[in-house]
């Protein structure tokens, strides 16, 4: 490969990359529905013909959008998680970071676009369920590694755990978002932090 063949392949990846960025935003802030492929090409800033180069569909560029909105958001949430020993102090601080650590530009993109694949689009929903089931699977792992090490009621299910810590944290932002005010997450985190302490770590003190 040429010096000017790299040169081709790395300004088609920026762009690639801009056109990403740009529509993971916009689709989380305007919905699927809300933004047009007109939208993100001026918020780019690149040609039109550049961005059809890359996408031949609006829903091939809201898939990779959503891809990258999650990974920016679940980095965060598990921000320093796994510099913590214990399993209880791991849940509690994916907790901390959830609550919290600024959001991507326009809310939680699993609620975002879980809102927009309920209208009908079956290949985003699919993609939806994949990273909520993906998130599950992680904290469940958490659970039981708190089990196998002694550390977690070993009684409960961590499939239950994860779906209550979910739920509840989910169910929290959209009071939040109604009310335009952080208590509702403020009382989810406390309220979570009470059930990991009394339900969920295992209590060696008799």
């Amino acid at each position: 490969m040429t010096t000017k063949t790299k040169a081709a392949v790395t300004k088609g990846e920026r762009s690639r990359r801009k056109i990403v960025e740009t529509a993971a935003v916009l689709f989380n802030q305007k919905g699927f529905t809300g933004c047009s492929m007109g939208d993100i090409v001026a918020a780019s800033g690149l040609e039109k013909g550049t961005l059809y180069g890359h996408f031949s569909t609006k829903e091939e560029l809201a898939l990779l959008a959503f891809d990258y909105a999650w990974k920016d958001t679940s980095d965060k949430r598990l921000r320093n998680v796994d510099t913590v020993s214990n399993a209880v102090d791991k849940l509690k601080l994916h907790i901390d970071n959830y609550v919290n650590t600024p959001s991507f530009p326009g809310g939680c993109p699993l609620l975002n676009f879980a809102v927009d694949a309920d209208d009908g689009n079956l290949t985003l929903r699919t993609r939806v369920r994949k990273a909520l089931k993906g998130w599950e699977d992680l904290l469940a792992k958490i659970v039981e590694d708190g089990q196998s090490a002694g550390e977690i009621n070993p009684e409960i299910d961590p499939h239950s755990v994860a779906n209550l810590v979910i739920s509840i944290l989910e169910g929290a932002t959209v009071v939040a978002r109604i009310n335009k005010r952080s208590a509702a997450l403020d009382d989810a985190q406390s309220h979570l932090s009470l059930y990991l302490e009394t339900a969920v770590r295992l209590r060696t003190d008799s």
